[in-house]
């Protein structure tokens, strides 16, 4: 005990110089599950300074080392911690599930306790047991088994509304030498419209604890989701390639059992980077649909938590001058799927479609920001005008609950304008008068210099002029009507005219990719391309947007009697474009070779259907 009462001192000397940060004082493991005499790894980790280290009783285990200090310092984003940690060795006397208790540490005037663990002992095989008698405190070569390297999908709700924010996390976990990412397949949240938060280019490891044990987490990807309908809507597994580095297994050369493991000497070499592919969990949400009974008649579809704020540039003008008036929504929810608000607008006013301009923002705490309506008003007669205010309806989700937020109402004053419209004259805006600019021009002078005369006696009338500009209208007309009654006819079923369309629609899109191709614009480049392959398949298959998803369209194109290898060159590209869409730090490959492989997918398709 005097022992570690030493290294607490020690531990408090080193802290005392870092930055405060919050009291953290927990316990884990390096598995939860042992044979009888398999040694595992206990560890005590704080991010305070503390004292007074009181360790739990190890009565139904050997202790075959510890505490064993270490610290490790952690700089993100130009914010620093630091830890220490105090480890155990232990190896379990029986079979049995016992568990671990917690120690206590003080902290200031505060004594914390750390987390209690549980281990499950097993009747353990003679290798376990030669191993423990041996007193080997190594660990065992790592195992690429689901319970040191798994991917988990996680919401932060299962039941919401529809429109209501969803976090959704992609992690993978992992304790194992994880060096990388080769490919990362992301679900395609079909039912969601999802907004991604940002990240760095390169992947922050943090720790956590699960049942105790303790693993390094890799957050892939976070987005925030928004249910477009009700019901019960399943979010697809993400599946990841990880590139984890092992040894290959060379235990017997003899300059790695002399020089371990030091690159200089070839160590490396005695290593290898090994594929391992996981899959998290599918995860379902449950979407309820929003009041019925209660729901405005003019609401807009907002769910969320907003403000409104409305204003004119100016309240009193001369007649046929514009008004601009701006109604701005803010706050956090789904910004993006707000309509316009319906304003009334007295009928003097000339009004047309309101612009619409975006400020939003996607953060570790969820889609906020602010979408303004910007109407021009042009008042066309003189006199007093009230612009009603305007209520705007969201739904607020934590409350189950439609909330009323009016706008300001507006008086505005509209003097006789500069044309001499007045209240009672009617307005007739298309005709303005002008003062004549060019002489010349706006008033032609009397025609002189050579002129084309006729002889006497010969008319127009008669003449094989007449004749055709009698003769060829009506011929003219009637070829108009059949050429227009064969358009219509051509236009009238809309699933003919998407699949006439579709190759067209895909090489406009595809041009797009091209020019962001020369552009060097990688990430627009591939979301041109998805869209121009998506869009070709949905017009060409008549697949409705709400059902189009790589699953469907590879089921009608079987339904199509289409070549094997077409569906699989093609869903091939729809990964590798997702992929670099969705990790853009792992984009890779020949831009030029995609695109001809885009082009070449669509052909055939073509001339299969």
């Amino acid at each position: 005990m005097n022992n570690t009462k030493k290294y607490f001192f020690l531990l408090l000397a080193l802290l005392t110089s870092c930055v405060l940060f919050a009291q953290k004082f927990t316990a884990s493991v390096n598995k939860n599950k042992v044979t009888v005499g398999e040694v595992f790894q206990l560890d005590f980790t704080i991010n305070a300074s503390g004292k007074s280290f009181t360790p739990p009783s190890f009565n139904d285990f050997n202790v075959y080392s510890g505490p064993n200090q270490s610290s490790s310092v952690q700089i993100v984003n130009g914010s620093m911690s630091q830890s220490i940690t105090l480890s155990y060795y232990l190896a379990a006397k029986k079979e049995g599930t016992f568990t671990i208790g917690a120690a206590s540490i003080t902290v200031g005037t505060n004594t914390l306790q750390s987390n209690p663990i549980s281990i499950e002992v097993v009747k353990g095989n003679t290798q376990a047991q030669t191993q423990t008698q041996s007193g080997n405190q190594n660990q065992t070569r790592a195992q690429a088994t689901s319970d040191n390297l798994f991917a988990r999908t996680i919401v932060s709700k299962s039941k919401v509304y529809a429109g209501e924010q969803i976090t959704i996390t992609h992690k993978v976990y992992t304790r194992m030498n994880l060096k990388g990412f080769q490919d990362v397949k992301f679900p395609s949240y079909n039912g969601f419209w999802a907004q991604e938060v940002g990240r760095n280019a390169q992947y922050e490891v943090t720790t956590e604890n699960i049942g105790g044990v303790a693993y390094n987490v890799v957050e892939v990807k976070k987005a925030f989701l928004f249910a477009q309908r009700s019901g019960k809507i399943e979010i697809e597994p993400m599946e990841v390639q990880c590139v984890v580095r092992e040894k290959s297994g060379k235990r017997n050369d003899p300059f790695e059992q002399f020089f371990g493991n030091d690159p200089f000497f070839g160590g490396m070499s005695s290593y290898k980077d090994v594929l391992y592919t996981v899959k998290s969990n599918a995860v379902t949400i449950d979407v309820t649909p929003l009041p019925e009974a209660t729901k405005p008649a003019d609401f807009p579809g907002a769910v969320g938590n907003f403000s409104i704020n409305a204003a004119i540039d100016k309240d009193k003008v001369k007649a046929n001058e514009g008004i601009n008036l701006k109604i701005t929504i803010s706050g956090k929810g789904n910004l993006k799927l707000i309509d316009a608000p319906k304003m009334t607008f007295p009928d003097e006013f000339e009004t047309y479609d309101p612009k619409t301009n975006e400020n939003i923002s996607v953060s570790e705490g969820g889609v906020t920001g602010s979408k303004t309506f910007e109407y021009l008003l042009i008042p066309r007669h003189e006199g007093i005008y009230k612009i009603q205010p305007n209520d705007f309806n969201y739904f607020d989700a934590d409350k189950k609950t439609y909330v009323k937020l009016p706008s300001k109402e507006f008086t505005i004053t509209v003097e006789k304008g500069e044309g001499g419209t007045s209240a009672t004259m009617p307005s007739i805006s298309s005709v303005v008068k002008e003062d004549v600019k060019m002489v010349g021009n706006d008033i032609r002078y009397i025609k002189t210099g050579d002129i084309i005369l006729t002889k006497k006696g010969e008319y127009f009338f008669g003449s094989s002029g007449f004749i055709a500009g009698f003769g060829v209208p009506p011929l003219l007309f009637l070829v108009f009507l059949l050429l227009r009654r064969e358009h219509i006819k051509r236009n009238s079923d809309l699933v003919l005219v998407k699949k006439r369309r579709a190759s067209r629609i895909a090489k406009k899109q595809l041009a797009k990719a091209e020019r962001s191709m020369k552009e060097n614009d990688k990430e627009n480049f591939f979301v041109n391309v998805l869209s121009a392959l998506y869009n070709y398949t949905g017009n060409k298959m008549n697949i409705p947007v709400a059902e189009l998803s790589k699953e469907k369209v590879v089921e009608v194109l079987k339904e199509k009697n289409v070549a094997e290898e077409t569906i699989h060159e093609l869903v091939t590209l729809l990964d590798e474009c997702e992929f670099a869409r969705y990790a853009p730090g792992l984009q890779s490959g020949n831009l030029n070779e995609v695109y001809s492989r885009a082009e070449n997918i669509i052909t055939k398709i073509e001339d299969a259907i």
